[in-house]
């Protein structure tokens, strides 16, 4: 079996989930079995699930598992249908109105009960309200934890597994539950191969196995830039791929997206591995297209921008927002939708009504179409500093839409080539230079609307090598070297 081992998804998700619904397709287009695996405590897995059109069977969620009456038959075939239901809760409070118990009937119909403690912070000086113990039932079987604040975040300990196929189980430590829980999966499919997405804990637990002598297959998936920085000719790795770089002779395979991330990983890496691990990094699109559309013709001169990702601060939608009020300075007529979520939504909908722009700037919320609506724009636009692919790139590309992004390492570069099928806008990660971004964005933006026919037919032709086709030829050749 081949686990892409994660930790949650949600209503909106990270390209590290949009990378895992593409793999999947690829390898159920050339049947390959896999399970997409979370650990997190999902309430709403299953509501989720179905949004995001994931079949039960394709999903292992940890704690559906640890509950269900027949675990493996789980592993198996998901939950069955007539138990998937919507989330409730039942908040308890105190007389100083602070929540103190939070009850919850999960999607995965088990019940989560939730106690609280309320511990005033000298540092911060307010009381916090946090989850201090969980129980997790369904019937006659149970998980329960309590917490301990460790450096920067809270820790599970003391974990109680009940009537886990008749016996009772104790784990001091969520590394102990995963491993534990790995070991399950090992017992019931056999050989197997983890592409380990997101979680730390995944990779320390298989290294350790795979020391003791273990025969799993281990994949290790780069999402982002490798490299943080470099000082006094040190590289420094981006954490979440630290313990991968630092133990690469257990890794059978690590995985980026592009050419140009390989090569890089590659020279970056001689001298602080043995040379033979060079060879096991392969470069394989996190995404791709199934279908090309048509390339569009300009029919007015307004300029029709879009942009779709997580409204989170690293992807500095606020600067594609100013650089829509530079070109209204400039006298375009010009509008932008935003599609996505996240963090940052009231921030940017203050920073369009600031400036004017209620009028030429949507904020269009999560697409679950984005095939669709991309097709009613002319151009997309991306302002995020580092991309380790860029999933939206690809899928604007495939509707006939010229790009205008910043020239980020690897996404950018290696989708976008200025003059053919977008532009791209040299930048400065200081704050000092934030207005120069700008207007070199804005510059980018109106390049992809002069010879604007010619740019979206390259579009089109530039998404060839990416069609789902040709991406999961490159899953099997893996599949095979690895068996």
């Amino acid at each position: 079996m081949n686990f892409f081992l994660n930790q949650g998804m949600g209503h909106g998700n990270s390209g590290v989930e949009h990378a895992q619904f593409y793999r999947a397709q690829c390898f159920l287009d050339r049947q390959l079995p896999f399970k997409i695996i979370f650990t997190d405590l999902l309430q709403d897995l299953h509501v989720h699930m179905r949004e995001w059109h994931l079949p039960e069977n394709q999903v292992i969620g940890l704690y559906d598992f640890l509950l269900a009456t027949n675990p493996f038959d789980y592993l198996d075939n998901g939950l069955p249908a007539e138990e998937v239901q919507k989330s409730h809760e039942k908040i308890l409070i105190d007389q100083t109105d602070t929540q103190r118990i939070i009850t919850t009937q999960s999607s995965g119909n088990y019940q989560i009960r939730r106690l609280r403690d309320k511990i005033f912070s000298t540092e911060k000086n307010i009381y916090i309200v946090d989850d201090a113990h969980v129980f997790l039932t369904k019937g006659d079987h149970q998980v329960e934890w309590s917490y301990r604040q460790g450096p920067g975040e809270k820790v599970m300990q003391d974990i109680h597994l009940t009537n886990f196929l008749g016996e009772d189980y104790y784990f001091f430590t969520f590394d102990e539950l995963v491993t534990f829980f790995l070991n399950q999966l090992a017992a019931h499919f056999g050989q197997n191969t983890y592409f380990v997405d997101r979680g730390t804990f995944y990779d320390e637990t298989l290294v350790r196995q795979k020391a003791a002598g273990s025969t799993q297959k281990i994949v290790g998936m780069v999402h982002a830039n490798h490299k943080v920085s470099e000082e006094n000719g040190r590289i420094l790795f981006n954490n979440f791929y630290q313990y991968t770089l630092d133990h690469l002779d257990q890794y059978d395979a690590v995985v980026v997206a592009t050419k140009a991330q390989k090569a890089a990983l590659k020279a970056d890496l001689q001298g602080h591995t043995a040379e033979k691990n060079l060879d096991k990094i392969y470069a394989i699109p996190v995404g791709g297209v199934t279908h090309l559309g048509q390339a569009k013709t300009r029919k007015n001169q307004k300029l029709n921008l879009v942009t779709a990702s997580r409204l989170h601060e690293e992807k500095h939608i606020d600067q594609i927002i100013d650089a829509v009020q530079v070109l209204v300075e400039r006298g375009q007529d010009v509008n932008l939708t935003i599609y996505g979520a996240g963090a940052e939504d009231q921030k940017l909908a203050q920073q369009i009504k600031d400036l004017g722009l209620t009028n030429r700037v949507v904020l269009a919320g999560l697409s679950q179409h984005m095939t669709k609506d991309l097709q009613r724009h002319d151009v997309f636009v991306s302002a995020s500093y580092s991309e380790g692919f860029g999933l939206t790139y690809l899928e604007a590309l495939g509707q006939g839409l010229p790009v205008a992004s910043y020239a980020n390492n690897f996404g950018a570069k290696e989708l976008i080539h200025p003059g053919e099928n977008g532009y791209l806008a040299d930048f400065s990660t200081s704050d000092a230079n934030r207005k120069s971004n700008v207007d070199q964005l804005a510059d980018a933006i109106l390049s992809c609307f002069q010879d604007y026919d010619r740019l979206s037919a390259g579009a089109i032709a530039s998404c060839q090598p990416f069609l789902t086709e040709n991406v999961a030829d490159q899953w099997v050749k893996l599949e095979e070297e690895l068996s």
